[in-house]
């Protein structure tokens, strides 16, 4: 794609940009405006700002950056009527809090994890080719709708008053349908040839149905794939490959105007593969699993639980002066307990996105994701050994506690 068709389809985009409608509206009414403009079914596109949302949080910066920028019933849009002084389509009180908004949002879609500028980029890519190949199929903001009316434009002869339009000659007359070979409905003279009605616009009725079983199978197909010559993979990476499959395939589904089926697939994808990969783990592993070293050489860099409860006991654990053992449990959906020997010194990291932190005594149960971070000598003060412990967990309580 050249230099040229890029700056072309933004300007035209910009210039027949989507419009909201106060009627056609959950929110804000972006996603609607962007299914009528592009003749897609707006389920999909608000699928798409879910699936964003998840994936480092694009989706709600994009959807507030299309809140401002969207005019609404043909008014100016909150940014632009704020710029050129025009009739707006928003509070000006509004207008001022979605632009504050607009700050934490950036903050977390660039704040250095590759997540979200990938979403912000795919995004904008699927915009951009839904403009270009589709950008004159829906609904164009400043042009009549198909079921408008159009001006009837007198004949010239007509114009002046009193007097009336000649009868044509009949040679200038269409010929009559084929369903009228002598002409005798001159009413039906201009209506279009019964087989000449246009078709629907969209894919082959048997076509769409195929997009949902052909994506799941090549989802699975690329996960077995995956699975067998990458074994190394986590299960976050193993569930965000097939989130990708999926996606690819709701973007099918957009053109084609199919593949609904995929969105019950593709939420719950998407949300197992942000909670897998904010407790990343090593493989599947699935139940309640229990550890208990008694030794430092038997403690493990790493505990990791995918879906279960994850029970770590170290208060058999004996500790020299001055060494220091390191370890993290990782459970993706679960309870997380572990329990520490009395006198060791201990510096503990606890963090849930969706649950209760308890850590040695410190609570966080006030939002999500909830994180606490403890340095405690223990009853004795400090001395001894010292156990530095990373816990994470996706969703499900997290506890650490001292033996008592």
């Amino acid at each position: 794609m050249s230099q040229i068709n890029l700056e072309h389809t933004a300007r035209d985009f910009w210039a027949t940009r989507p419009h909201r409608r106060s009627s056609d509206r959950k929110i804000a009414g972006v996603a609607a405006a962007i299914a009528r403009r592009y003749a897609v079914d707006p389920v999909l596109v608000r699928v798409a700002f879910v699936v964003a949302t998840v994936c480092g949080g694009a989706g709600v910066l994009l959807y507030l950056l299309g809140w401002l920028l969207l005019p609404l019933d043909h008014q100016a849009s909150g940014a632009g009527g704020v710029v050129r002084g025009a009739r707006n389509s928003m509070s000006a009180l509004l207008t001022i809090v979605l632009v504050l908004l607009l700050i934490p949002a950036a903050g977390v879609v660039f704040d250095g994890h590759a997540s979200g500028v990938i979403g912000v980029a795919v995004a904008l890519g699927a915009l951009f080719l839904l403009h270009h190949s589709r950008g004159t199929l829906g609904e164009i903001p400043g042009s009549r709708s198909a079921g408008e009316p159009q001006p009837q434009t007198p004949p010239a002869a007509a114009i002046s008053a009193g007097t009336t339009a000649p009868a044509t000659d009949s040679a200038e007359r269409p010929a009559p349908p084929a369903w009228d070979p002598l002409g005798v409905a001159p009413f039906a003279w201009d209506l279009p040839e019964p087989s000449a009605q246009p078709e629907p616009p969209g894919s082959p009725p048997g076509a769409r149905w195929k997009i949902t079983p052909i994506t799941l199978g090549l989802a699975l197909l690329v996960g077995g794939i995956a699975l067998a010559f990458a074994p190394g993979l986590s299960a976050a990476q193993i569930a965000a490959i097939l989130l990708g499959v999926v996606g690819l395939g709701l973007v099918v589904g957009a053109f084609l105007q199919g593949g609904r089926g995929l969105i019950a697939v593709a939420i719950p994808l998407a949300v197992l593969t942000w909670v897998l990969g904010a407790a990343p783990s090593v493989g599947f592993k699935v139940g309640t699993s229990h550890w208990n070293p008694a030794t430092a050489a038997q403690v493990q860099p790493r505990y990791s639980v995918t879906l279960g409860n994850g029970e770590l006991d170290l208060t058999g654990l004996q500790l020299t002066t001055g060494q220091v053992v390191r370890t993290s449990v990782a459970v993706g959906i679960g309870q997380t307990r572990i329990y520490l020997p009395s006198n060791v010194d201990a510096q503990v990291s606890c963090q849930t996105q969706i649950g209760d932190v308890d850590c040695l005594g410190h609570r966080d149960s006030e939002g999500s994701p909830s994180q606490v971070t403890v340095t405690d000598n223990g009853p004795d003060g400090p001395g001894g050994g010292t156990l530095i412990l990373d816990v994470h967990s996706g969703i499900g309580q997290v506890r650490v506690d001292r033996e008592s």
